[in-house]
């Protein structure tokens, strides 16, 4: 009897001894775990992942077990080891887990948020974003990855959606911007404007809203806003090349030549080869009928770029006004050779050759400008005017 008891004794204590070893264990790799964890919210993810490799697994019980899994994947991705990342959340799979987060973080691998390819897999992001979205992931910055993912596959719209969702939890004025612009890109001018002011209203130093608010002014025909709009941009940066260059295109086309020509210059002056600007400038003088300063700052147009084929057309009106026709079709044609597909590059050649008295010249580029804008009015009526003669 007393044998018995003095082994049962000796079993208890035995019981407790290993007891306090796996708790003392178990107590060891959470702190290891902890460790791991603040390391890699830190960033430091080498010393995050030599720690999750020390911890014993079988010491652990079964939610601390996955904890360490999880964060071992999260740490493996953010070495950028993706492959070790995917095979430790196919471990996970097999156990029956998923997490949106690693769906997120692998989503962001693939956005190149890392630099870990030469391009992004922006199809590939999208599939881990929705698996991602699927698992509950719902935050700001997640729509705002996700948005970029859909302008990578060209998806403006789903984009515009996304960024929305990320809008009504936290706005910043990245985001105004960013879905002001796509806004634009979509040609909704209202919506884009709409969100340009609301940058401004956080920001109203921000010289790339009140531009690109401008420029939707502009496009909108909307030129007296458009320059109060701008004028501001400028008073807030009077330097800004962009913001001078579309104040002036402004005032140009409102008709308010002097201040045009004002702003227009100082964008040449700031930038001598920005050849919107002399362009431009090449319209006014055009519009005031002073060809040698036209024709100046027009050949400085095609001198900085070569292929701008409006500048071309706008050289040949002014020989074919002043009556120097082969001048004219000689611009018309290198416009034409820039930019085949152009229905007035065509129609003007029309014109020239009709001026020249080369009639079945005229009528063959008629005909072509017909061809690429069917419903070119003026083509039209100069074809039937011209087939009437005949």
């Amino acid at each position: 009897m007393k044998n018995n008891k003095f082994l049962i004794i000796l079993l208890l204590l035995v019981f407790t001894i290993f007891s306090g070893l796996n708790v003392n264990a178990q107590e060891s790799d959470l702190d290891l775990l902890t460790e791991s964890i603040k390391n890699y919210h830190q960033d430091n993810f080498q010393e995050a992942l030599d720690l999750n490799n020390k911890i014993n697994l079988e010491n652990l019980n079964a939610e601390a077990q996955i904890d360490t899994l999880y964060y071992r994947t999260l740490i493996q991705l953010g070495l950028g080891n993706i492959s070790k990342g995917r095979k430790q959340l196919q471990e996970l799979n097999d156990m029956g887990y998923d997490f949106g987060m690693i769906h997120y973080e692998l989503g962001r691998i693939y956005l190149n948020t890392y630099n870990n390819f030469d391009n992004a897999f922006y199809q590939t992001a999208l599939e881990q974003f929705k698996k991602a979205r699927s698992l509950g992931i719902n935050s700001p910055n997640f729509h705002r990855d996700f948005a970029s993912a859909y302008i990578g596959v060209n998806n403006k719209q789903q984009a515009v959606q996304e960024l929305e969702k990320a809008l009504s939890k936290n706005a910043t004025l990245s985001d105004y911007l960013n879905i002001a612009n796509l806004h634009k890109e979509l040609n909704n001018l209202e919506k884009a404007a709409e969100f340009y002011r609301k940058a401004l209203e956080m920001d109203d130093q921000n010289s790339n809203a009140y531009s690109e608010l401008g420029d939707v002014l502009i496009n909108q025909n909307n030129y007296q806003e458009a320059i109060e709009v701008l004028n501001k941009g400028v008073e807030n940066n009077p330097d800004s090349l962009i913001l001078n260059y579309k104040l002036g295109q402004a005032y140009y086309h409102n008709n308010n030549y002097e201040q045009a020509e004002k702003y227009l210059l100082k964008a040449v002056d700031i930038k001598q080869n920005y050849y919107r600007a002399h362009f431009h400038l090449g319209k006014l003088y055009q519009a005031q009928e002073k060809y040698q300063n036209a024709k100046y700052h027009l050949n400085e147009t095609v001198k900085y770029n070569p292929d701008y084929a409006e500048a071309y057309i706008t050289l040949g009106d002014i020989n074919l006004k002043q009556e120097n026709n082969y001048q004219a079709i000689a611009q018309y044609s290198i416009a034409i050779e820039k930019n085949p597909n152009y229905p007035d590059g065509h129609f003007h050649l029309a014109l020239a050759y009709y001026q020249s008295g080369m009639k079945e010249a005229a009528i063959s580029e008629l005909r072509k400008t017909l061809h690429l804008s069917d419903n070119h009015e003026r083509a039209r009526k100069l074809l039937d005017q011209l087939q009437e003669e005949e």
